[in-house]
């Protein structure tokens, strides 16, 4: 009796199976028909179900196929029409259990390997695992994916955090692509491996950790700068890292600096006692490493307390600030796991950057308004020749220019504070970037007290700044930002004119095909250099000379 109700069971079950449209086509329809025949089934209603249920629907694309080749439709085109219409069916009725009993009949399937192979199936693979974060065929095949070598490829993060394995190839493949990258590439890879580092509190332990071990490579300030720029990022998002910054670096090992570091690290603010802890430690003959106080967050709290103008330290405490600003920035110390040397008499750097920081902040505070900054015009840039210096009075101009009070002070449209910026541009190559960027914010700033024109001069004053930065070798960033504004129509036509023809002015050939790429644009719009007639001869002739350069070096590259 068991077996006929078992026998009848597997019957219906495999009469609803050849019920199914097209079953005939399906790959275990051999061994559904053996089934219904050992169960006693009849084969006359086997071979009516499955041709009344076949509907010929693979066929018939075929045809359809072939008569659109016969029109006139390239192969190519009619294949990938196929396919992605195939993408957006597999897409739309996807079943994560469905999916994962493939492995349940039998292992992995010859076709799955087989789709591998192709860009666009690996793209759906990529699109439905993000989907689907919990299907086991899906994780497989991101796995058979990165051991096939196709890592590179994943771009979603949560696909590349599902598993430690391929989180870890993924990860070493953007560190190794973030360090290869060309200044231009830079910010974008950069911005992948952030976005990859934290996107848990697990990614984020594991990619320093990751880090932290590699720094004591030849690369290790590569690694190190990678390293701060993943922790930036947590610490925008609202995250505080800090405990876990300083446990990789090594910190721990020295409590007295860990303590008074964690906590003003943790509470974003500088504690007069705290620092005064450091500054003992750091004075004494037995001195911890530098690189425990050479921290980026920790550099920019002791920069905003020194020179901010309304900061409200106690002066006699600002000796402290500047020895221990001092002596972050310029002490080196031998690295036996590097080939960075102490090349340099330690004691007499110190010494001279302390005296420069000293002057420079006395300059910075004693100047109420630009006759007194000017007097000690000479006596600030001898200061500057030190990076440290510049980078303070950078931060200390950007105070001072944002103060509401500044242009009622100051009624000049070119302030002696961005003739200062040249000074730092000239001096300090690895400042370009934070200079273009406080430039940036000046020439966006809305500065309401300022009257239209004169509000219109000082941008020009900006753009000039800017031409300078330019003739310092700092191009393709400017030339972007400008092509930019350009194209959003939200700047002046007239100070976009008066940059390009400033350029124009300082350069000649020979000519950078991706120069060539950024300017030209600029200067074929007939708004710039079109209908608007040319001030003096030497302007046409500049705009002519630089056409007929770019024209050459455009046909020669096409």
């Amino acid at each position: 009796m068991e077996t006929e109700n078992e026998d009848e069971q597997i019957q219906k079950q495999c009469v609803q199976l050849f019920s199914s449209t097209d079953f005939i086509m399906e790959p275990k329809v051999f061994d559904t028909i053996k089934d219904y025949f050992r169960h006693g089934g009849a084969p006359d209603q086997v071979i009516e179900l499955l041709s009344e249920n076949y509907m010929a629907i693979a066929q018939t694309a075929t045809l359809m196929a072939d008569w659109l080749i016969l029109t006139g439709v390239e192969p190519v085109d009619v294949v990938n029409m196929i396919v992605q219409h195939l993408q957006t069916l597999i897409e739309k009725h996807f079943e994560p259990k469905k999916a994962d009993s493939i492995f349940e009949a039998g292992g992995v399937p010859s076709w799955l390997t087989e789709m591998t192979d192709h860009m666009n199936w690996r793209s759906m693979i990529y699109k439905l695992a993000e989907e689907y974060p919990n299907c086991l065929m899906l994780n497989f095949t991101i796995k058979l994916l990165v051991d096939s070598g196709h890592e590179d490829e994943i771009t979603s993060v949560p696909v590349a955090a599902q598993q430690v394995e391929v989180f870890t190839k993924v990860l070493m493949t953007t560190i190794q692509r973030t360090i290869d990258s060309e200044a231009n590439e830079w910010k974008r890879n950069i911005q992948e491996l952030v976005q990859l580092a934290c996107h848990s509190e697990h990614t984020y332990l594991y990619a320093q950790s990751v880090l932290s071990s590699l720094a004591n490579d030849a690369k290790s300030m590569i690694i190190r700068r990678i390293s701060e720029e993943i922790e930036l990022h947590a610490k925008a998002k609202g995250h505080n890292v800090t405990e876990i910054t300083l446990t990789l670096d090594g910190t721990t090992a020295y409590p007295k600096v860990y303590q008074p570091l964690c906590a003003m690290l943790s509470k974003k603010a500088l504690n007069p006692a705290d620092v005064t802890t450091l500054y003992k430690i750091y004075q004494s003959s037995d001195a911890p490493p530098v690189d425990l106080i050479r921290k980026p967050a920790f550099i920019e709290l002791l920069i905003t307390q020194l020179f901010d103008p309304e900061s409200t330290l106690n002066p006699e405490h600002r000796p402290k600030y500047i020895g221990l600003l001092a002596y972050a920035c310029s002490v080196a110390e031998t690295n036996k796991k590097s080939s960075r040397k102490n090349t340099v008499n330690s004691k007499e750097e110190l010494s001279q950057t302390t005296i420069a920081l000293e002057k420079a902040l006395e300059i910075c505070i004693s100047s109420k308004s630009t006759v007194d900054l000017i007097s000690d015009l000479n006596e600030l840039y001898k200061c500057l020749r030190f990076p440290i210096v510049a980078a303070c009075v950078l931060r200390w101009i950007e105070f001072r220019i944002f103060d509401p009070s500044y242009f009622k002070l100051d009624q000049g449209t070119t302030p002696v504070h961005l003739i200062i910026i040249d000074e730092i541009v000239s001096l300090h190559f690895l400042l370009h970037q934070k200079a273009f960027e406080l430039l940036v914010r000046f020439f966006e700033a809305t500065f309401a007290e300022l009257d239209t024109l004169v509000h219109l001069e000082f941008k020009k004053t900006i753009l000039d700044r800017m031409v300078h930065m330019l003739s310092c070798s700092y191009v393709h960033p400017i030339l972007e930002y400008m092509k930019k504004r350009w194209e959003q129509q939200d700047t002046d036509v007239s100070l976009i004119r008066h940059f390009v023809f400033e350029v124009l002015e300082m350069i000649g050939p020979p000519y950078e095909p991706s120069f060539v790429q950024l300017f030209l644009p600029l200067l074929q719009k007939e708004a710039i250099a079109g209908t608007i007639p040319f001030r003096t001869e030497e302007e046409r002739k500049c705009v002519k000379e630089f056409i007929d350069h770019a024209s050459t070096i455009v046909s020669s590259s096409t």
